[in-house]
């Protein structure tokens, strides 16, 4: 499954996140994987200064670490970034899916 959202920042550069859902060996929860992608004016979508690759799993070690610096890189707020989880979560977890 894959959930995107686009946020609109108050300097004109747009922030996607996009989290890629994936169960887990064994198990029959969805674990997110996430990537932040930023645009300028008139560009494609680019990784964030600074980072080797645009996505991390948050059962990784150091992943508050990571998700600070793509979160400082790209300029989203935590709570977007835990807005975008949250829905996430919600439809990962509708019967719709079930």
């Amino acid at each position: 499954m894959v959930y995107e959202k686009i946020f609109m920042m108050t300097t004109g550069k747009q922030v996607k996140i996009v989290v890629r859902g994936y169960y887990s060996a064994g198990e029959t929860t969805v674990e997110p994987f996430v990537e932040i992608w930023v645009k300028q004016r008139k560009e494609l979508f680019f990784s964030p200064i600074g980072l080797e690759l645009p996505r991390y799993g948050f059962e990784s070690v150091g992943l508050n670490n990571m998700k600070d610096r793509a979160m400082h890189a790209s300029g989203i707020t935590d709570q977007q970034f835990e807005q975008v989880m949250t829905e996430f979560k919600h439809i990962t977890t509708s019967s719709v899916l079930l």
